[in-house]
């Protein structure tokens, strides 16, 4: 695969992803900066090869039941809270970040990615 990917589109000009990313047909909407980054990131590192969407796509389904089985009556719903936790997972999984790296949440000079 090339280091960078061309984008297609569909009929309605909508980005066609490959055919094992199942997104939103209505395109996502987010609330956050951050969310939007977190999005692409996991769309782009599947479609670059660095693991299979189906394998993000059940580490979302666990994040999710995890907080339904331990705080879903007491947390407030965050839906790209799960999904962070989910990349962070597969990320984790995959080695592909090195030991000690710190997110853009946990800086203490990030403001604009929070």
């Amino acid at each position: 695969m090339s280091a960078s990917a061309d984008l297609t589109y569909d009929e309605s000009g909508r980005v066609r992803f490959h055919d094992s990313c199942v997104t939103d047909a209505n395109q996502p909407q987010f609330e956050e900066e951050w969310q939007r980054r977190a999005f692409g990131l996991a769309v782009a590192l599947s479609e670059f090869g660095h693991y299979r969407w189906d394998e993000f796509q059940g580490g979302l389904i666990r994040a999710i039941g995890e907080w339904e089985a331990t705080a879903g009556n007491t947390m407030s719903w965050e839906y790209y809270d799960h999904w962070v936790e989910a990349l962070v997972r597969v990320v984790n999984d995959h080695g592909l970040l090195d030991d000690g790296y710190v997110g853009p949440r946990d800086r203490e000079d990030d403001h604009e990615g929070r």
